[in-house]
């Protein structure tokens, strides 16, 4: 499914990413959004786009753009969906490609907020949403980094920010790939403390393999 422009944006997220990382270095911003998320989302969206009459163009740039607006410091991290759909929509504009085709990218990058869900319409858009929220579960421990580091949330709000987050993901999971999750989710629900997070010995079967 690698086309020309999907390999373009692959690499422009890439870069972002890189210069994010190394801008932040030593920091508690220090992040590779690329090759700690989005990669995986990307794995994830050709996976479970496998014979569905859906456009898997569209969703590969999706998924590489859907949190580019997250290597902007400049940016309110609440509202990455939308500026994201607005660079998606200049970058794939400056790439000449067509106009409903950036439509569609930019529907799929607004609608991934859950803020947004009422306003999903395609199966491209389910997709992405399920995508995300699996690499969230595969990579749930990274939560209280961005709790703890970023936000600067304590301990015990930390607890509350992932139980939230996951239950948010939960939710909006497809229902045939709940069984996927539950195992992680019921063992994070539990969970009285952050040590009871950290220490759970979670190998995710789900996640695509490089």
């Amino acid at each position: 499914m690698t086309s020309e422009i999907v390999t373009k944006m692959r690499q422009e997220i890439v870069d972002r990413s890189n210069r994010f990382e190394e801008h932040t270095r030593g920091s508690k911003d220090e992040y590779n959004i690329y090759r700690e998320h989005i990669q995986y989302v990307y794995k994830y969206v050709i996976e479970l786009s496998k014979d569905k009459a859906v456009d898997r163009e569209v969703l590969g740039i999706s998924a590489l753009l859907h949190d580019i607006a997250m290597t902007d410091m400049t940016l309110d991290r609440s509202r990455h969906n939308e500026y994201g759909a607005d660079i998606a929509e200049q970058l794939l504009r400056e790439n000449a490609y067509p106009e409903e085709k950036i439509q569609l990218v930019k529907k799929c990058i607004l609608n991934h907020s859950s803020r947004r869900a009422e306003y999903r319409t395609t199966e491209e858009e389910r997709i992405l949403v399920d995508a995300d929220g699996l690499s969230h579960f595969d990579s749930y421990k990274s939560l209280y980094s961005l709790a703890h580091k970023v936000m600067g949330l304590n301990d015990e709000e930390s607890l509350k920010y992932i139980k939230d987050k996951l239950t948010r993901d939960y939710n909006e999971l497809s229902d045939e790939l709940k069984p996927l999750v539950n195992d992680i989710y019921s063992s994070v629900m539990k969970a009285e403390s952050i040590r009871e997070i950290l220490i759970v010995n979670y190998q995710p079967e789900n996640r695509p393999r490089d």
